[in-house]
This record gives C-alpha cells, sequence and structure tokens, in this order.
C-alpha cells in the first residue's frame, strides 16, 4: 500500500463522478453514484484488513457505507420501476442504520485508554450549541399529534446532532492512533454528510433528492471516507502510526471555538428579535441550561489542567535538576555536582575555620571484573560497591561517583586525622569483601587518597586533584591501602611536573636517542633483530636510564609521543643497516616497545602504518613488544593488537611469567612471539628449569616463537639450546649500544663482546 493507491483511488472515484456529472438521467448515472459508494467500501475493508489495531472501528465503519450504499441503491430501485420514494421508507432505515454505525464507529476509531474529560465536555459544549442551530433550523412542527412522518423526522434531525458530536469529538481528540490526514478525511466527509442533511432538511422537502448539486455532497462523503481508510491502511503496513498523546493544553483556535458555541445563545435571541422568526423556545431553554452546566464544568478541568500541568513542570524540572547532578548507575552525586558541594564546605570552612576533607577511593581489579564477566556484571559490582561503602559512613558524610572505577567521599566535618584514616581502612575493607554476581565470585579492592584543606586558598578542584594523588600513591605501594597527601607527595608533584616539562622539551630539541640490543638465533649465533631501547641524553644531567623518566611519562600522553618518536627513528635504523648490509640484515627485525597508554588509542594503529611507509620497512619486520599488564588491564588491547596483526606487524608479549597470563590463555591472545623473563634464567630454585621449559613447549604448541632475555653466560645459552628456546638476548650477547657503535664495525657483535 503506497501513495499511488491513493492516487489510482481519486482517479477511479474521480471517472465515475465525471460520468456521473455528464451522463443524462438513467441507469448510468445512478451506476455510477453507486460505483462510487461502492469504491468506499472496497476501502473501508481494506483498512480493516490491515490495521489490526483498529479493525473494530474499521469493520463498523465499514459496514455503516455499506448501509448508506443500500439506500442509495433502494432509492435508485424506486426510480427505475417509476414510483416515487415514500417517507418513511426502506431508504431511511438504511440512512438512519448507517449513520448510527459510523457515529458507533468513529467511537470506537478514536477512543483513548484513559478518559479525556476535558475532550468529552468540549465536545459537548459544540454538540449542544451545534445541535440547537440545527434544531431550530429543522425541526419538525409537531401539530397536536404523532404521525410517523414526523417522528422520522425527528429521528433525522437527532442522529445528525448524535453525528454532529461524534465528528467534533473525532476533531477534538488528541489521544487518537490514527494518521492526522486520516482524521481529517473522516471529518470531512462526515462533515460534508450533515451540510447535504441541513441543505435538504431546510428545503423540507423541495429539494429533489435525485439534484445532482445535493447528491454531489454524499459523492465528496463516499470519497473522503474511502481516502480515510487507505491512508490508515497504508500508515498501518508501514509501521508509520503516530504516538499516542498524553496530554495536548487547549490551543487558542480551540478556546475560540468554545467562545463562539457560548455566542450561539445570544444570536439565536438577537434573530428572533431582529426578524421576527419564530424559535422553539424550550429547545433554547434547555440548551442554555445545559451550557450553564458544560461551561463552568470545563472551567474546573481546566483549573485541574493548569495545577497538573504547573506541578508536572515543576517535577519535571526537578528530575532534570536531579539527572544533570547524579550519576544515573549508582545515583550518587556525580563529579560536577561534587565539585559544587565541595566548594560551599569549602566556603563554610573558612568561616568557621574547621577543615574539610577529600577520599579518593580508586577501585582497584575492576577492569578484570568486566573483562572476564562482561560489562553488566561489572555494573552491578559497581552499584554494591556503592552501597557497601555508603553504610560505613557517617551521617554527614557524602559519596559520589567520580566516574569509571572512581568515587569520592566528601568529609564534613572534619574528625581527628587517625578518624579520617579510619574512614578510609574500613572503605579499604568493605569494598575488598568478595561481591556475588553472574553466578560467580568477584573480588575487587580499593586504594584511597585522603586530602585535608588545612590552606583557606585551596579550592575544591585542587582539594580533589591532591586526594586522586595521593590515591595513585596509594596503588603504587601495593594497592588495597590509603595514603595521606602530604608535604613529601606535593614536591614529588611539583618535581614530576617539572619533569614532564623537561620531557616536552627533549621532545622538541632532540635529546632522546635509541640504544640496540642483538637479539640472536640461540643454535647459530646469528643475528635475528634488535630491541630499540630509549634513552635521553640532557643537557644537564647527562645520560638519564629510561626508569628515570618513563614512569612520570607514562603518567601522561608524553609516553605516547615518546613511542611515536621511536617508532618513526627505529624503523628508519633498520632500513639503513639493511641498505649497509644486505646480507646480514635482510631479514632483521626491530622490537620497539609499546606502553599501555600508547596501545588504548586507536592512532597507535595509524602511527604504525605511517612509520612504515616512511621509512619503507616491511611491516613482517617490525615487532611491538607489550606486556602482560597492558594485555589484562586495558580493554581495548585486543582490538587495537588484532588491528595491528592484520597490517602484518609482529606482536610479542614482553616479560612473560611476571604477570596474570596463564598457559593456557596463549592461544587467545593477539601475539605472535612470546619474551620470557630474565628472572626465570636467573634464579636458584631448581623447578625454574623445568617450569621454562613448560613455557616453551606451550608456547610452540600454539605457534609461538621464543625469545629469553636476560642471557649472561655460556651455560645459560647452552641450556636454552636443550630445550629447544629459538631466540635469547642479554648482556652476555650484546649490550645496548647507540646506532654508531654498532655500525662502526664489521656487523652488530662489535657491539657484543663475550
Amino acid at each position: 500500500m503506497s501513495v499511488q493507491s491513493d492516487r489510482r483511488f481519486l482517479a477511479l472515484v474521480g471517472v465515475l463522478v465525471v460520468t456521473y456529472w455528464l451522463a443524462p438521467d438513467g441507469p448510468v448515472r445512478v451506476t455510477a453514484q453507486l460505483l462510487v459508494g461502492l469504491c468506499a467500501v472496497v476501502a473501508v475493508f481494506t483498512a480493516a484488513r490491515a490495521d489490526r489495531a483498529h479493525r473494530t472501528g474499521w469493520t463498523l465503519f465499514a459496514l455503516g457505507v455499506t448501509l448508506s450504499v443500500a439506500g442509495d441503491a433502494t432509492a435508485a430501485w424506486y426510480l427505475s420501476t417509476g414510483h416515487s420514494i415514500p417517507f418513511p421508507s426502506l431508504v431511511d432505515g438504511f440512512n438512519l442504520g448507517a449513520y448510527w454505525v459510523v457515529a458507533l464507529s468513529l467511537s470506537r476509531l478514536h477512543g483513548g485508554r484513559r478518559p479525556d474529560i476535558a475532550g468529552y465536555l468540549d465536545t459537548a459544549v459544540l454538540t449542544v450549541a451545534g445541535g440547537l442551530v440545527l434544531w431550530l433550523a429543522l425541526a419538525v412542527p409537531l401539530n397536536g399529534g404523532l404521525d410517523l412522518r414526523e417522528i422520522v423526522g425527528s429521528v433525522y434531525l437527532i442522529t445528525d446532532i448524535v453525528l454532529l458530536g461524534c465528528v467534533v469529538r473525532v476533531w477534538l481528540n488528541p489521544a487518537t492512533t490514527l494518521p492526522r490526514a486520516t482524521t481529517r478525511s473522516l471529518v470531512l466527509g462526515a462533515g460534508v454528510a450533515l451540510i447535504g442533511d441541513t441543505v435538504y432538511g431546510i428545503a423540507d422537502g423541495a429539494l429533489n433528492t435525485q439534484d445532482r448539486l445535493f447528491e454531489s455532497a454524499y459523492l465528496v462523503m463516499y470519497t473522503a471516507w474511502g481516502l480515510a481508510a487507505l491512508r490508515a491502511a497504508r500508515a498501518a503496513r508501514t509501521a508509520s502510526t503516530p504516538r499516542r498523546l498524553a496530554f495536548q493544553r487547549m490551543s487558542p483556535a480551540r478556546l475560540m471555538t468554545m467562545y463562539a458555541a457560548l455566542l450561539v445563545i445570544p444570536a439565536v435571541e438577537l434573530v428572533h428579535r431582529t426578524t421576527g422568526v419564530d424559535v422553539d423556545g424550550w429547545a433554547t431553554i434547555a440548551a442554555s441550561v445545559l451550557l450553564s452546566v458544560l461551561v463552568p464544568a470545563r472551567m474546573w478541568v481546566a483549573m485541574g489542567e493548569l495545577e497538573a500541568s504547573t506541578a508536572q513542570r515543576e517535577r519535571l524540572s526537578d528530575d532534570l535538576q536531579h539527572q544533570a547532578a547524579h550519576d544515573a548507575l549508582t545515583n550518587l552525586p556525580n563529579r560536577a555536582y561534587l565539585l559544587e558541594l565541595t566548594t560551599a564546605a569549602l566556603h563554610r570552612a573558612r568561616r568557621s575555620g574547621n577543615e574539610v576533607a577529600v577520599l579518593f577511593v580508586d577501585l582497584d581489579y575492576f577492569k578484570r571484573v568486566n573483562d572476564t564477566l562482561g560489562h553488566a556484571a561489572g555494573d552491578e559490582v559497581l552499584q554494591v560497591t556503592a552501597d557497601r561503602m555508603r553504610s560505613v559512613l557517617r551521617a554527614g558524610d557524602t559519596l559520589g561517583r567520580q566516574g569509571g572505577d572512581e568515587f569520592v567521599v566528601l568529609i564534613d566535618p572534619v574528625p581527628a586525622p587517625a578518624e579520617l584514616m579510619e574512614i578510609a581502612n574500613r572503605l579499604v575493607a568493605v569494598v575488598s569483601a568478595p561481591i556475588h554476581v553472574a553466578g560467580s565470585h568477584a573480588v575487587i579492592g580499593a586504594s584511597v587518597g585522603i586530602a585535608l584543606a588545612r590552606d583557606a586558598q585551596v579550592d575544591a578542584y585542587q582539594l580533589l586533584q591532591d586526594a586522586d594523588m595521593a590515591a595513585y600513591r596509594a596503588k603504587t605501594n601495593g594497592r588495597g591501602r590509603a595514603e595521606m597527601f602530604d608535604a613529601d607527595l606535593r614536591a614529588e608533584l611539583a618535581a614530576r611536573a617539572r619533569l614532564e616539562a623537561d620531557i616536552q622539551i627533549g621532545l622538541t630539541q632532540d635529546q632522546f636517542e635509541l640504544h640496540y640490543q642483538p637479539v640472536m638465533d640461540v643454535a647459530t649465533g646469528r643475528l635475528r633483530g634488535y630491541e630499540a631501547l630509549i634513552r635521553w641524553r640532557h643537557p644537564e644531567r647527562g645520560l638519564v636510564p629510561p626508569d628515570d623518566f618513563l614512569p612520570t611519562a607514562e603518567q601522561s600522553t608524553l609516553i605516547c609521543a615518546i613511542g611515536r618518536w621511536t617508532l618513526n627513528h627505529a624503523t628508519r635504523q633498520l632500513v639503513a643497516w639493511t641498505e649497509q648490509d644486505p646480507a646480514g640484515h635482510a631479514d632483521a627485525t626491530m622490537a620497539v616497545n609499546i606502553s599501555g597508554r600508547h596501545l588504548a588509542t586507536r592512532a597507535l594503529i595509524d602511527e604504525v602504518r605511517q612509520a612504515l611507509t616512511d621509512s619503507g620497512l616491511a611491516p613482517r619486520r617490525l615487532v611491538l613488544e607489550i606486556t602482560e599488564t597492558v594485555l589484562m588491564e586495558e580493554p581495548a588491547a585486543d582490538a587495537h593488537l588484532r588491528a595491528l596483526r592484520e597490517i602484518g606487524v609482529t606482536v610479542s608479549l614482553d616479560d612473560f611469567g611476571t604477570g596474570y597470563t596463564s598457559i593456557g590463555q596463549l592461544q587467545k591472545l593477539q601475539v605472535d612471539t612470546l619474551k620470557i623473563d630474565q628472572s626465570f634464567l636467573h634464579s636458584p630454585d631448581p623447578g625454574t628449569a623445568a617450569l621454562v621449559q613448560l613455557m616453551i613447549t606451550a608456547a610452540h604448541a600454539f605457534g609461538l616463537d621464543v625469545v629469553a632475555e636476560g642471557v649472561e653466560n655460556q651455560e645459560q645459552l647452552d641450556r636454552l639450546a636443550a630445550i629447544g628456546c629459538e631466540s635469547a638476548q642479554g648482556y652476555y650477547l650484546g649490550r645496548p649500544a647507540p646506532a654508531p657503535s654498532i655500525t662502526a664495525g664489521t656487523g652488530p657483535h662489535a657491539a657484543s663482546p663475550a
């Protein structure tokens, strides 16, 4: 069902109407008239079949239209047999039945689930006013008795008034689920029918029932109703039914219509006094009484609507304010509201001389819950954790959610410092208890930082940042503990800020350099590749080891800039060596360490592509080294590593055995090479050798190559060869050295003292 159906319907009806107007009186004209009605019947039955939500209403409507067509056919039969149409007759039975069934169907099509009192009252006001006009214009005078003709005429009039009421109700109803175009067509058809009846009634039978202009009103009725049904059927089949509206305030047009209805009785009286036309006084009195009851009732409902609208607006405003200030998952104050509350507490503290404290709670191992049990379980863990923390706080303390797995507690007023630490320890203890979720037990922890506002100049942002830094120190010092922000930490933060600034300067002034440590084939002693290790040649401090600046860089995006710089220089260096020594470096690889923060960025994939393109290095010769911790704690690691491997880059799992990765997980990881941590080669435990053998066997079973780190003597090298390890690196095979030292000799071994 499409717009084409409407056009075909209108085209067919248009042809029939033109035929009706052009054909002389006789069978052709009558047939054209009846076919217009039958087209409407077919269209309405189509709607009854397609629109399941309104099937009963459309079925009744189809019955009403069918009765109307039957009345037309009966009238045509009377005339075709040379008889005049008697009054009353079977034609009147069909017509009256059609109107009552149509009225019933309209009430079913436009009925709402909830009573629309205002709509019913508006409908009643307009119906009483319009009905009074119809009554005064069309009422059959009862001249001392009741004959059948007068009774049927009165029934027609009452039927028209009822239909008028139904039309008004349809037009005013805001709760309909029918398309608005369908509603307009229904109202148009019924309205035209009422106009036709009114004109015929005013003519008092003088108008020929076969007058073409008069009959055209009913042709318009059939056309409008058929079009309404087709539009409803199309909306039902395309699932485009508009949503039900729950409330509609009185519009200015609707209000003016109500005022116009109230002016009907004064207008009737004015016509009576100025023209002398007699009017039915009892009808006018009855209408006046009804309107005097309906109008105050409508005003009372309007006041209720206004009060309800105001209350609804206030509730909505409160809800919006609450949503803007609270976290949707835990219903705790969010970061913005926490800052607002903290600022207010600091203002009170400055006036009273009291202190304010903030506890920053950073959950430990929470990412593991999301990765193993799913995000739904993670959300439940956050909700349970919030409830638990609330249960151990004092009545005046405020718990909020900073975001992610971070919470904040505002302490105001502040007890003794020892009590602050006791509150923090209670939080650590309650968070660390197992949580039953998703059919399993999730175990997390908490690292808590405490910041105390002793300085009246500190603001909410600074206080929250200090607590965050204290929580970070608690996490780096072993997790599951609380740390107080103090002067030492402040000095540490200041030093870190200076170091970050120096790193930024170092990157712009080319103070960094790469040292390269060879990776050798255990069986043949031939070069297999290099690992690029960054060094910082500071103009004042000299050569700065990586342990002195990389941890600071990893706490910011500086580590990404360092990683990008390393990728670009290391790939170009390997290409340069290959050009100098094609035989020795044709298959050599270059390993570059990638931090977790860098791996988490989607930009890394584009940066790797760019480095390979700029240097001309084949993707398979680039090795990206990541640690177990990154794999376990970075949600985006798996997807980004998969994308990197699709480029053709090799991925190596560094320091294997020191993290959480089990041997059984190797087959699921997006890695190509396993790099065994050097601690296993140096361990005096006799069982360690068997463990190394197990790791190598498992790696080979999953198709992974193995590199052993930290080889310092021939004995270790021989042991690795015996158990099938392919590659190794360490001081015994070659120390890290700058590129000029490696290329100065005959090859990489020049920098590799025995």
